[in-house]
């Protein structure tokens, strides 16, 4: 009963939303629609006033739209082009924002919380993968009778530096290893050991050491003094000499910065005072993370760390801890990014394929695989492949929903994938046939979501009318007033009594990078302010200045300023940017005075367009006769 209660209820809202709210000429809107974009724009009272005033608007918008329409705008190579790239992009950000991946990020978040200390027995593959799989099965077996983890990781591991450290690896976090190997570390218990995993290179037992909360990330700056990969004993002793003679400095107060400056041999780092990008305990030798996430506050500096690298000091500029909120949208957002660019979202596609298929009614044909197969050889073969396109196009090999796909869809994918130096391979086709049905039913979907997904769908029906208004806007009224040069005359003469001047000054305004910049140019103006322009070019670019008569509206200043001719104005910071302006006045005006046509011309142009605009409109609405739904408007209103 509550299933079918809420279908009614689904269907009267559905019914209530799909009422005309208008029509203009023999097209209707809706009141979904209208509804939509005010709630969309409006961020006032949703009463009767803001209704009527917010529908003439959208009427005027739609009848622009129409008249594009009419003028065939919409058959445009550029419009096509725009609409088809904005609706590719919105079935991309679509397809990565499904629910395979957003489980794939909360997944990823859960396990950022913690690091893994690990070791692993590593049986590389080497030329004989079954050989491999022998021995790493007979390890697995060794440990099941109580074998001491170390001992047997050094018997069986095949990487000379596995057998050295014993399999000891240290900490891990969320994508440190490839997602198959950290998926088997996740799932194994403190204390205890995984089955056998295949890696990229071999195959691993991973046993779990500790298991602790992520210590968060940490900024750091290092003074590195490098150790050649194959140094001396007397080159590593005198690279600990040189350390510890820096180190001293540090204790003795020199700046930490400047010393990396000086004696840093990290290349990537030195120039900027030795400042490493944030990173987590995971990221680097576990010898380094030691040290560095053990100094206690801000400012801390260890004594010479000794890795395979060389010998790091290291200093503490700050720690952010792990995140607290896992339900943060943000957060969530930001490790969907990373799971998007990390090899694990194959396991979403993967998934999503299968979806796909069924969602789009994937029904396979049965056919020869071998007759397939030899006419995909002569076609690659053909000089005109042409004729077994022709000749294939009634031969099916699947459907989605009711369109159908012959062998002649196939042969043109396989010829697409065909180069002057690469031709495939029959032992390739079972596989790119696969590949073949996933692409075609994945963009089979794509290009039906803004049928099948409402909100795909408005959006892209918005775009293409905001990319029809704008270029009809450009076509009848942007470009043509003013060039319309009689017009705008005409339009001024008329309308003189508009463009007068207010109180006003002649001032040089000055717009600079920062308040570095603005204090700088202002001390050269205060010393020379007639010579402005080659101040202009002494600050290379980082300020600007304009000279003219501006209204004291117009200025850059407090309010309150007086502005007296010989006097500057305070500087002036834009808190969203950083920019710094101030002016230096020259003469003031009382204003009342006439604005001739080149004073007035960018004003006249503005309100030129708008008559032009409106007179257009009344044309539009003589065409399209405007009808509004008094009932479906009243209830709308809150």
């Amino acid at each position: 009963m509550r299933y079918i209660l809420s279908l009614l209820l689904l269907t009267v809202v559905l019914g209530s939303n799909a009422q005309t709210l208008f029509t203009y000429g023999s097209n209707k809107v809706d009141k979904g629609e209208f509804w939509r974009a005010f709630t969309k724009n409006n961020t006032g009272a949703a009463d009767e006033k803001a209704i009527r005033e917010y529908l003439e608007l959208f009427v005027r918008f739609k009848l622009k739209v129409q008249a594009a329409k009419d003028a065939k705008l919409d058959t445009l190579p550029n419009i096509q082009n725009d609409i088809a790239a904005f609706r590719a992009q919105l079935a991309e950000q679509f397809m990565r924002n499904q629910p395979e991946v957003e489980a794939l990020a909360l997944e990823a978040l859960e396990r950022s919380a913690s690091e893994i200390e690990i070791a692993h027995v590593f049986v590389a593959y080497g030329t004989d993968s079954s050989k491999a799989k022998a021995s790493i099965d007979k390890a697995y077996a060794q440990l099941q009778t109580g074998a001491d983890f170390t001992t047997t990781a050094t018997s069986f591991s095949t990487n000379d530096y596995v057998k050295s450290t014993g399999g000891y690896i240290g900490y891990i976090t969320v994508f440190n290893l490839p997602y198959a190997l950290e998926n088997a570390v996740y799932s194994t218990a403190v204390g205890s050991y995984s089955k056998p995993v295949a890696g990229t290179n071999g195959y691993h037992i991973f046993k779990v050491l500790n298991k602790r909360a992520s210590l968060g990330k940490l900024k750091a700056a290092q003074i590195l003094v490098a150790v050649p990969a194959n140094a001396t004993k007397e080159e590593i002793a005198e690279a600990k000499t040189k350390a510890e003679m820096i180190y001293g400095l540090v204790q003795k107060g020199e700046a930490f910065e400047k010393l990396a400056q000086t004696y840093s041999d990290d290349k990537l780092t030195y120039s900027n005072g030795g400042l490493l990008p944030e990173f987590e305990f995971t990221r680097y030798d576990a010898t380094f993370s030691t040290a560095a996430f053990g100094l206690k506050k801000d400012g801390d500096v260890s004594a010479p760390v000794q890795t395979v690298s060389g010998f790091h000091i290291i200093k503490r500029i700050g720690l952010t801890a792990p995140p607290a909120a896992k339900n943060d949208r943000q957060l969530l957002e930001d490790y969907a990014e990373k799971v998007n660019n990390d090899p694990r979202i194959y396991v979403a596609y993967n998934k999503q394929k299968q979806q796909i298929l069924k969602a789009v009614n994937y029904k396979a044909i049965p056919y020869k695989e071998a007759d397939v197969w030899v006419v995909t050889d002569t076609t690659l073969k053909a000089t005109n492949y042409i004729s077994f396109y022709k000749a294939n196009e009634q031969k099916l090999l699947f459907l989605l929903g009711t369109k159908k796909y012959s062998v002649t869809d196939w042969l043109k994918f396989v010829k697409n994938k065909q180069t002057a130096g690469y031709t495939p391979q029959r032992s390739q086709y079972k596989q790119m046939m696969a590949e073949f049905v996933d692409e075609t039913a994945a963009q089979y979907y794509k290009d039906r979501l803004e049928i099948t997904n409402p909100e795909i769908g408005n959006q892209i029906k918005e775009f293409r009318e905001g990319s029809l208004l704008f270029e009809i806007m450009e076509r009848k009224i942007w470009s043509v007033a003013p060039s319309d040069s009689v017009g705008l005359v005409t339009y001024y003469n008329k309308n003189k009594a508009k463009y007068n001047w207010q109180p006003s000054v002649n001032a040089i305004v000055f717009n600079c990078a920062d308040t570095a910049v603005a204090n700088r140019a202002f001390a050269m103006m205060k010393k020379d302010p007639l010579n402005w322009k080659a101040h202009m070019e002494m600050l290379g670019g980082t300020a600007l200045a304009d000279s003219s008569r501006f209204e004291l509206n117009q200025l850059p200043a407090p309010e309150g300023t007086v502005f007296k001719a010989g006097n500057f104005t305070p500087v002036v910071t834009n808190p969203n940017d950083g920019s710094s302006s101030f002016c230096y006045i020259i003469k003031n005006y009382e204003g009342k005075e006439q604005r001739s046509f080149d004073e007035a011309k960018g004003l006249v142009i503005n309100d030129y367009q708008l008559e032009l605009e409106e007179r257009w409109l009344a044309l539009l609405k003589k065409k399209y006769p405007v009808k509004v739904n008094e009932a479906v408007l009243k209830s709308m209103v809150k």
